[in-house]
């Protein structure tokens, strides 16, 4: 399994398959628990959706991008998101949530890669979007086909190892002005 889960007995149900009340729930969960661990430090995506319940995974990107959107949250790079100061907006936010999603997870399968089907199913993301994500990943030179046709990993194992510890150990520089 791509997303390093152990298999588990509750039902994950894409974002577009869920009820308007699962969808509410669901949004409700995952705000309340993005803001929580990015008010503990900063995080990468990948971080952020493994404190997501099993039933809500589904919603996971709809909601982090909407955070993006919002600018709420913030991209630092390398798929680490931290919560943004109140401060007058200097320049518009520019990440993908499921960009960072699938760069995370290709993180753990550095050896043997993953194809864009197998990312989809695993991390509960629309296939088309996972495609997009992985052209313009491939494009930024971040990822690269293995020796199978249509499987893809990080091109660096080194950058791999750095994704895989998250945000924990890392130096931010602390922007706001006393």
């Amino acid at each position: 399994m791509v997303s390093g889960r152990k298999p588990t007995t509750e039902r994950v149900v894409p974002y577009t398959s869920m009820s308007e009340k699962q969808r509410e729930n669901a949004q409700r969960t995952i705000l309340k628990l993005i803001r929580e661990t990015l008010h503990k430090g900063p995080h990468s995506a990948f971080e952020l959706r493994a404190c997501v319940p099993p039933e809500y995974l589904g919603a996971f990107h709809i909601v982090l991008d909407g955070m993006i959107k919002a600018g709420e949250i913030a991209s630092m790079g390398h798929s680490v998101y931290a919560q943004v100061p109140w401060m007058p907006v200097t320049q518009p936010v520019r990440a993908d949530a499921i960009q960072d999603i699938i760069f995370g997870a290709l993180s753990h399968t550095i050896k043997m890669g993953a194809t864009a089907m197998e990312l989809a199913d695993d991390l509960i993301l629309p296939k088309d979007d996972v495609c997009r994500a992985l052209e313009a990943l491939e494009l930024s030179g971040l990822i690269r086909e293995t020796r199978q046709k249509h499987r893809y990993r990080l091109a660096s194992p080194r950058m791999a190892q750095k994704i895989r510890q998250g945000a924990s150990g890392r130096i931010f520089a602390d922007v706001r002005h006393g």
